[in-house]
């Protein structure tokens, strides 16, 4: 079972999806720190609210020693420890430090819930003073609300005006981040097409500028493999023609001295002679890799397909195999050459890699399918037939790749069907 393939993403789109995983994090991340901040916030407020109110009383208290405290319903102040009422200094328990603000919640019955806020404020002038400030539950639930949803409120929009802020920066980042990779994209691209011409790698990034020039190292050794290939390969067929005009010239001569009994001889190593010639012609052209297009010639199918079986029967001779053919008698506009190197091939292939049987070959305007039976062989027997098929075959790809033509191998455990698609018919 193989594991399916995630999805490819770009550079940029994988940081903006992680990024979009921390930046919801942190969202709810610094709602949760701003409730607790708020939370923390109340007592604070509850103090800061009790100094002012301490500090206001000092000052009337300054200009007026004899003005009477503050006796309020929710706020009370009294001189001494001992004027505090007995059950609220139960309450507390001992008096708190100066400065401090004790916060105690008691149960009434009638009541409910008590909050007791008590502050001791010593002066120098004045001694000390006690503040109490005492609410319900009803009153704390007021304030508390009317807090709580205007710190939510502000930590809400808080959170989005920075997060905000955090996007367009890291939008920016992203850009900033992926345009290296995009110039290198680009270059890389030159690169490939004409290495010859493409410019030094000049990114404002060392990192980026080695990893160009690494892999311009690396195309330029592959350029230079591929060169000394088609040279060796251009050189080989350039030497071999000489050899073959000299062995055809000589078959010629042989063919006018010989008796009527060995022209057939003579006749299939000229056309073996002929065969050679054209594919050390293919295999020149091959590696010039050239993009002009081989003059197209009108070609009877009929005729070349039944030609090139009548060379290759020798193949069959001494072995059970039978050859059934349906070929059309068509003309086409096509590379005469290469056509006949391609039939050629598929044909001594099928005939010499078939197991006894059957052998099928269709021919029509338009393609060529050849199918012949496969003997049943163990692992090692089946990857060495593969591979002469292979090799035989790999002329074929390379001429159906440069001339736009299609070529399919099907292959089923007791058979194995060939077919080259090339073009209409002459009209």
């Amino acid at each position: 079972m193989t594991s399916q393939r995630k999805p490819v993403k770009t550079l940029a789109q994988q940081v903006r999806a992680q990024l979009l995983w921390v930046g919801v994090g942190l969202f709810f991340a610094c709602l949760v720190l701003m409730l607790i901040f708020a939370i923390h916030a109340t007592s604070i407020t509850v103090g800061s609210l009790m100094q002012l109110e301490a500090n206001s009383l000092l000052r009337q208290l300054k200009e007026d020693p004899e003005s009477p405290l503050p006796q309020g319903q929710s706020l009370s102040a009294y001189r001494q420890w001992q004027d505090i009422p007995q059950t609220i200094r139960d309450y507390f328990g001992e008096q708190p430090a100066s400065g401090e603000v004790r916060e105690l919640t008691v149960e009434d019955g009638e009541q409910g819930m008590i909050y007791l806020y008590l502050l001791r404020h010593a002066d120098e002038d004045l001694a000390e003073i006690f503040l109490l400030s005492h609410h319900d539950q009803a009153e704390m639930a007021v304030f508390a609300e009317a807090f709580f949803k205007s710190a939510l409120q502000q930590a809400f929009w808080l959170t989005v005006i920075i997060f905000v802020g955090l996007f367009f920066l890291v939008h920016w980042l992203i850009r900033r981040t992926a345009e290296p990779m995009a110039w290198l994209s680009t270059w890389a691209a030159a690169l490939g097409e004409n290495p010859a011409r493409a410019t030094a790698p000049d990114s404002p990034i060392e990192e980026v500028n080695q990893l160009a020039e690494q892999l311009r190292e690396g195309i330029d050794r592959i350029h230079a493999y591929n060169l000394r290939e088609r040279e060796f390969l251009s050189y080989a067929s350039h030497e071999l023609r000489t050899p073959l005009a000299i062995i055809q010239a000589s078959l010629d001569t042989l063919e006018l001295q010989q008796a009527p009994p060995h022209h057939a001889a003579v006749q299939r190593a000229q056309r073996a002679s002929a065969t050679m010639r054209r594919l050390s012609s293919a295999l020149l052209w091959l590696a010039r890799e050239s993009t002009r297009p081989i003059p197209k010639e009108p070609v009877n199918v009929g005729a070349l397909c039944d030609q090139i079986i009548h060379d290759h029967r020798y193949l069959l001779q001494g072995r059970n195999i039978t050859l059934s053919t349906d070929i059309a008698s068509e003309t086409l506009a096509i590379e005469r050459e290469l056509l006949a190197i391609v039939v050629a091939n598929m044909v001594r292939n099928a005939f010499q890699h078939s197991a006894e049987g059957e052998i099928n070959l269709k021919a029509t305007a338009e393609r060529l399918s050849l199918s012949n039976p496969v003997a049943p062989q163990d692992k090692a027997s089946t990857t060495n037939h593969r591979t002469n098929n292979g090799l035989g075959l790999q002329l074929v790809q390379r001429i159906c790749d440069k001339l736009g033509w299609q070529l399919h191998i099907e292959q089923s455990p007791a058979h194995i069907c060939v077919t080259v698609h090339w073009c209409k018919p002459l009209s």
